[in-house]
């Protein structure tokens, strides 16, 4: 039998990821180096962590004034980012009224900015609350004697949700969960994402030490629940400003807003768990 000569055709349009799309490579990539230098500096911990934030927070300020506001002004990002700054440095001294303090009197000034410029003074004044509030129940997290293996429990349960929830809209399709605001997410996706963080958080726990028990198991879900909530609202936010993205700083990813919108409500809900279940999920098994 011999063999046909020449090149093997490829197929047209074809990708080695199948499914999962041709950028899957490139986003593959970028979170595998975004992971890498999360896992270090929730290691470090304390200002390293908090200065960390800092810079995420201050470029997704720049995403925000340039998706929300026109002309793009720095003063716009200045403002939320100063308040970002202090409420950060006053969370890490464990000094959290006067750090929530500092948001407030950064939303108040960025509304005060805006309606003094003609600018829109809802998403200025949303903005220093939207990065803030999430900023210091992070470092809030992280600070408790159990933090570092809970903050990378919680990223890990996050992170799973985004990566399933993907895969699964991807490879299964179907009807889409909210068509009025994303043309790409699906209900396979959303499931897919629950899924995905029960999985995976509840290897990390199993690793860590706790077995997986059914409050374990509902806390992931509330997580990952609203971390999609977030991915959502952020999507009807570039709906509302006709963006596609809100910047272009992470290859396959787009933005830090892109990237981070999920874990920023995710936030809010395992600092809520945390406050109703202090020795959760970790205290007594890790110092």
């Amino acid at each position: 039998m011999t063999e046909a000569s020449g090149p093997i055709p490829k197929a047209s349009g074809g990708s080695i990821w199948g499914p999962l799309g041709g950028d899957f490579g490139i986003r593959l990539a970028s979170a595998l180096v975004l992971f890498g230098f999360a896992l270090l500096i929730v290691w470090l911990g304390g200002w390293y962590f908090a200065a960390w934030i800092v810079t995420a927070c201050a470029v997704m300020a720049i995403e925000w004034e340039r998706m929300t506001q026109a002309p793009f002004a720095w003063a716009g990002v200045a403002i939320p980012v100063a308040a970002n700054a202090v409420a950060a440095s006053l969370a890490v001294l464990g000094h959290y009224p006067y750090a929530f303090a500092a948001i407030g009197v950064g939303a108040l000034a960025s509304f005060a900015y805006a309606q003094i410029t003609g600018r829109h003074r809802r998403w200025a004044f949303a903005v220093p609350l939207y990065l803030g509030v999430p900023a210091i129940a992070l470092i809030w997290l992280r600070g408790a004697p159990d933090g570092w293996i809970t903050t990378l429990w919680f990223l890990f349960v996050v992170w799973a949700t985004d990566s399933w929830a993907m895969i699964a809209g991807r490879v299964f399709k179907g009807p889409l969960l909210a068509p009025k605001i994303s043309p790409k997410k699906t209900w396979s996706g959303f499931f897919g994402g629950l899924v995905g963080a029960m999985g995976i958080g509840a290897i990390f726990a199993a690793v860590a030490g706790r077995a997986p028990d059914p409050a374990l198991l509902v806390a992931m879900l509330v997580v990952s629940f609203v971390g999609q909530a977030g991915d959502v609202l952020e999507s009807a936010i570039k709906r509302r400003f006709q963006a596609k993205d809100a910047g272009a700083v992470i290859p396959g990813h787009g933005g830090f807003l892109d990237r981070l919108d999920s874990l920023l409500a995710a936030t809010l809900a395992i600092a809520v768990i945390r406050l109703i279940w202090p020795d959760f999920p970790f205290a007594g098994i890790w110092p």
